[in-house]
């Protein structure tokens, strides 16, 4: 072979080399969001349910109790959700493929918390707090100074 053939092959390997290096990094970053996104879905959808558990009069099952601000006494399984409990009997959490979801609730809000799949304490990448039943009272928090925020 020739010197230029030579380095026409040396070139076009190092040019597939970095494609795929690009493709492969685009793809991990693609993947991460579809995890957030997911995340951020189930974060909703729990608030959503639990709003329509705190307008469901108690008689029938909800938690209208007057307060539309006290979500205390709500478990994932009024919601309808199979849950498991970890870390003690006093927390339970719902654990998906790309989060532990935790819910507390307290006499003046909901609080789920999006942690990474260990459960561990500390390794929260998504919050949800709602306070109260109407669409203006969800509020999002992301701790984006995580390396791993993205549930893995």
């Amino acid at each position: 072979m020739g010197q230029q053939q030579l380095l026409l092959l040396v070139l076009s390997i190092v040019v597939v080399g970095l494609a795929v290096a690009v493709g492969i990094e685009s793809f991990e970053e693609n993947q991460r969001k579809a995890r957030q996104d997911q995340t951020i879905v189930l974060l909703v959808d729990i608030a959503a349910k639990a709003q329509a558990w705190k307008k469901t009069p108690t008689a029938m099952g909800g938690g209208d109790n007057g307060d539309t601000n006290d979500f205390s006494g709500l478990t994932f399984a009024d919601l309808g959700f199979t849950t498991t409990e970890m870390q003690g009997s006093r927390e339970v959490v719902l654990l998906t493929e790309y989060a532990c979801v935790k819910l507390i609730g307290n006499g003046s809000r909901l609080d789920l918390n999006a942690l990474n799949t260990t459960c561990g304490n500390g390794t929260w990448w998504m919050a949800l707090r709602l306070t109260g039943s109407d669409y203006d009272d969800i509020e999002f928090r992301f701790n984006d100074n995580r390396a791993d925020n993205n549930g893995q």
